[in-house]
């Protein structure tokens, strides 16, 4: 074993990225939360995430973790995929280990409900939070997502409000980043989304940049960053590793408690306008959420229990 107690502090630094999971570059720090970059990893091998682990995997996750769609989508569907499109699942591990020819889109959400698949998302996010700016006020809660696509299948554009980072574990994947053509059509996209509207949007964005993942590459994306995806001509697996900041929690909770003020016929100034009522906003949503869950931890944005 390699002794590093007395060397460099770039000897150990070198030593510690080469035996890390997630291959960062220190200056990416201050991109976290303003803009996507790319990254790599090495994921590939992992034995948790062989297509059979993955099929297995599929099986022991609830039924309402599990989604599955028709691989083509068109780019722009703002309601989501209708109930006859969804595809039936009559056994999810046939779906996944037939991923090459079966012509399906699948997700399997929140995955760290599984100890192991628990452990490997802390492991990596354990890797992000060394880097993550003051300004983001700390990591609140983690999640983890598996993405099972035939070739030629296509994800529409949408938003999420996570920190992603999306790794790429088999096939290509072109992942394309956008940007709102304008502040209000931003602005009415958030608000679609915060009144119970779906996470696909409305009007294609401007194109920013594309990314085009292999095994072994990633991509980080902030929260409302819009994208959409082209798979390539084979399966792929991808795996994301997600997390609200402090910060990004405080904006989501201020937009619900907008959402809320808008049920009741009232129309809000909209979020970012005043920093200060946004933390009251904010403070609002997450103590009642907090009483509404009898003071337990906060898991994510699905609870399956």
């Amino acid at each position: 074993m390699t002794d590093i107690s007395a060397a460099p502090a770039s000897f150990i630094d070198t030593v510690l990225a080469r035996r890390r999971a997630l291959k960062l570059d220190p200056a990416c720090s201050a991109l976290i939360g303003r803009r996507e970059f790319g990254v790599g990893h090495a994921l590939e091998q992992h034995p948790l995430l062989s297509l059979e682990a993955i099929a297995q995997l599929a099986d022991a996750l609830p039924a309402a973790a599990v989604e599955c769609h028709r691989a083509r989508q068109p780019l722009l569907l703002p309601g989501g995929v209708s109930a006859g499109d969804a595809e039936p699942l009559a056994k999810p591990s046939e779906i996944v280990r037939n991923i090459d020819t079966s012509g399906r889109w699948m997700v399997l959400w929140n995955i760290e409900q599984r100890a192991p698949y628990r452990k490997l998302l802390n492991e990596l996010l354990d890797e992000v939070v060394r880097l993550l700016p003051t300004r983001e006020r700390g990591m609140v809660f983690r999640e983890a997502f598996l993405f099972i696509s035939s070739p030629g299948s296509i994800t529409p554009a949408h938003i999420d409000p996570e920190h992603n980072f999306l790794l790429q574990l088999r096939g290509k994947k072109d992942m394309h980043v956008g940007s709102f053509a304008s502040p209000a059509i931003e602005q009415g996209e958030l608000t679609r989304y915060n009144d119970s509207g779906h996470r696909n949007i409305a009007e294609m964005p401007l194109h920013s940049s594309t990314f085009s993942l292999l095994a072994g590459d990633g991509v980080y994306l902030p929260p409302w960053r819009p994208h959409w995806v082209n798979n390539g001509p084979q399966a792929s697996l991808s795996l994301s590793v997600t997390f609200r900041t402090g910060l990004s929690q405080q904006v989501e909770n201020a937009h619900r408690f907008n959402a809320k003020l808008r049920r009741w016929g009232i129309a809000p100034p909209p979020v970012g306008e005043s920093p200060f009522t946004d933390r009251l906003k904010a403070a609002f949503i997450g103590g009642k959420s907090w009483l509404k869950r009898g003071g337990r931890p906060l898991r994510g944005a699905r609870d399956f229990s």
